[in-house]
């Protein structure tokens, strides 16, 4: 079973959990290059591809680095302009920062940018319509949509697989690409395959729980260049932030380095080629 390898190419300091103002982003320490590359020599060391999603914001500062991605034959996402949550945007506001960060990507890779995900998973149930809009502007495969609800955001209930959506009973002809979670029942269901997650848990259970996902669906893991450095600015802020964001770093690129002996990894756009992708109501 194909899986897919995904990276949001953001700065520690563009996390919504963190929630830093944008006027002070270009004050801080920036990592996101190293750390990048990092990524890239390692994905070559294994000789897999991956879908970078790329916020716009470092794609300005940084265009030689998604030029270099490009180079190295991987796949590129669009992950916003300034990784504000869709759910608290205006479809206006939402329009303008999609189209600024999409029109920035194909710029500078001489690409069409066929896929996109939210900052934090934040489509949330009542923007669900922005969905089409994604469609109707290019988007071929969409990874926005968290079946569990977390503090950030989430709908429960939705499908785990990739699937195309049936929204008011209309069909949407996009393909959703859920992260990876367990689902125990209805109302139970947990992430376990990246982010905080993938650093919170044993290694040991995310392989059980991968073996078991892949009898059925393929899985998705999702990184950020951030979580590969342990020497990291810690920023002041709550215990609970704090534990989310910077929890067990250094277990990163160990983990993610046992995921790659066991299992297959490439780009979203390669898995869903395998796929065979059903219409499923949300």
């Amino acid at each position: 079973m194909l899986n897919a390898l995904t990276v949001d190419v953001e700065d520690w300091y563009h996390t919504s959990g963190l929630n830093i103002p944008k006027d002070k982003w270009d004050s801080l320490p920036s990592t996101v290059y190293e750390n990048t590359i990092k990524l890239l020599n390692l994905f070559d060391t294994y000789s897999v591809k991956a879908t970078f999603f790329i916020l716009g914001d470092v794609a300005r500062k940084y265009p030689s680095l998604i030029k270099e991605i490009v180079s190295r034959g991987h796949e590129i996402g669009c992950h916003s302009m300034n990784h504000r949550l869709v759910s608290k945007q205006t479809f206006e506001q939402f329009k303008e920062d999609f189209h600024e960060c999409m029109d920035l990507l194909e710029e500078l890779t001489g690409e069409k940018i066929k896929y996109y995900r939210a900052p934090s998973w934040s489509i949330s149930k009542d923007k669900l319509s922005f969905l089409r809009y994604l469609e109707q502007n290019g988007v071929v495969i969409d990874s926005s949509l968290q079946p569990v609800k977390t503090p950030l955001s989430g709908i429960n209930g939705i499908p785990l697989e990739p699937f195309k959506p049936i929204l008011d009973n209309k069909k949407i002809e996009l393909i959703e690409f859920p992260p990876t979670v367990f689902r125990i029942n209805k109302k139970i269901a947990f992430p376990f395959a990246g982010g905080f997650y993938l650093r919170f848990f044993p290694i040991a259970l995310i392989k059980y729980l991968f073996r078991i996902v892949n009898k059925t669906r393929p899985g998705m893991v999702y990184l950020h260049p951030w979580e590969f450095d342990t020497a990291i600015t810690k920023y002041k802020t709550n215990f609970l932030v704090r534990f989310i964001q910077y929890y067990n770093l250094k277990s990163t690129e160990v983990k993610l380095k046992k995921l790659l002996d066991e299992f297959k990894f490439t780009s979203i756009g390669e898995v869903i080629k395998a796929q065979e992708v059903e219409y499923k109501e949300i």
